[in-house]
């Protein structure tokens, strides 16, 4: 064993304590500073903005610790026009692995969002930046993510609104990919969450996607759904809507059916405010069941009560002409409004006609609209063409279907006959010989 000199071990104790205290407390010093400089935090935004298709923004960063992450001033634009489609004052984001046997064991991702905020008018990116998760644009999903949120805000100017409770999922399941949010709405009382759910189906060819609305038992108002289904706007910022809203997605379009009832429905904001005619009123409206194709009702069967109100002789001359309600004497005749006590009436409509009949209860037997004491219009005698509809509703013209920009909207989601040839499929039509004068032969 040879000597060190006391020199010698001074020197070797020094160089031993900064290789191995020092050095590595510096290098991991240095790797935990690097970790929370701009460029860092520049990196994760742009690679946040690359998963979700948005130009994403982050004000700062930190690594509470080993998988989890805090985003401070977290947010989401649209990389075209540069609007805010999301923000969120704190996000934090956690990985961890659940499940129950090591081997099905899968990664999770928990994000708890403090103060988000969503801009109601981009709610289509945000459905875009699902499809992309739900149909693996940026790759197959490496984790599941939950989301959970005591609030959260929808920006909409003066339509602003609260969702509490809000929890959703994204997960990958056998069959293809799931997403759900279930919420409750601030100030409204449900007896359990709504739910927005969409899935889309891999195991289709070509894979489809699908949605469904559930509004958990309660009534939302229908100007917080119209945010996302503009198809509900003209109802009334009163109206609410309570049931189920189903639709999948095939080759031809979008199919599904509603469900459920619409009340304190605005009449006068329903057909005042879109046609030439005058109607006030607030009603209900039960939905038993109302299925959709191509953006287009097919067939459904709805009651509809409302009063009392108002309506103009015009719509009373137009519904008698059109869609062949019976007038009681007198009623075309007189002032320009006419005060109704109770309109109510079922309907039942599809490609083949549409068939009303009078529900008013303190009236004769078929009786649609009633003044109280007595009939003012009663049901027709038979079915009518759905187009009669239309022809009701829009300025009178010389054309059987008038086309206007009112009548537009309705064309384009009633139902429309399949168009069949007169002379039956076998019956070969009829042709003409043209024979020409002798002097114009030669």
């Amino acid at each position: 064993m040879f000597q060190l000199y006391d020199k010698t071990r001074r020197r070797l104790c020094v160089a031993a304590f900064l290789t191995l205290g020092v050095l590595p407390a510096l290098l991991v010093g240095g790797w935990c500073g690097s970790r929370h400089t701009r460029g860092c935090v520049l990196a994760e935004a742009e690679r946040l903005g690359r998963q979700l298709g948005l130009k994403v923004s982050i004000g700062g960063m930190k690594y509470l610790r080993p998988g989890a992450v805090l985003y401070e001033q977290l947010e989401a634009a649209d990389r075209e026009t540069g609007r805010p489609i999301f923000r969120c004052r704190l996000l934090e984001a956690a990985r961890q692995m659940q499940g129950g046997p090591q081997a099905q064991r899968r990664p999770v991702v928990l994000l708890t969002a403090s103060q988000p905020e969503v801009d109601a008018a981009s709610l289509d990116r945000v459905w875009q930046c699902l499809q992309r998760s739900l149909c693996g644009v940026c790759g197959p999903l490496e984790a599941d993510v939950r989301l959970s949120a005591p609030d959260l805000a929808l920006r909409a100017g003066d339509n602003s609104q609260t969702l509490t409770d809000v929890a959703g999922v994204l997960e990958d399941l056998p069959g293809g990919t799931h997403a759900r949010l279930d919420f409750r709405l601030a100030g409204v009382h449900t007896p359990e969450p709504a739910r927005i759910r969409l899935v889309r189906n891999c195991q289709l060819s070509p894979p489809a996607s699908g949605f469904e609305l559930y509004t958990g038992g309660g009534e939302l108002p229908c100007n917080v759904l119209a945010m996302g289904l503009t198809e509900l706007q003209p109802l009334g910022r009163r109206c609410r809507f309570r049931g189920y809203i189903w639709a999948n997605e095939t080759l031809d379009g979008w199919q599904g059916e509603v469900t459920g009832q619409l009340v304190e429905l605005d009449l006068g904001g329903l057909v005042s405010d879109h046609f030439p005619h005058k109607l006030s009123g607030i009603g209900a409206a039960t939905i038993e069941s109302a299925h959709f194709r191509h953006g287009r009702l097919e067939q459904g069967n709805a009651t509809v009560v409302a009063g009392p109100g108002t309506i103009d002789r015009s719509l009373l001359t137009a519904a008698t002409d059109h869609l062949g309600l019976v007038a009681a004497t007198g009623v075309l005749a007189g002032d320009e409004l006419v005060p109704y006590q109770q309109l109510a009436f079922s309907a039942t409509f599809d490609a083949q006609g549409l068939r009303l009949q009078g529900r008013c209860p303190n009236a004769e037997p078929g009786t649609i609209l009633s003044d109280g004491r007595r009939r003012l219009l009663g049901e027709p005698p038979q079915p009518v063409p759905v187009v009669a509809l239309v022809q009701t509703l829009v300025p009178q013209s010389a054309v059987q279907v008038p086309a206007s920009r009112q009548s537009e909207w309705l064309v384009s989601h009633l139902p429309v006959p399949e168009v069949v040839s007169p002379l039956g499929p076998e019956t070969t039509p009829p042709h003409a010989t043209l024979r020409l004068r002798e002097t114009l032969q030669r």
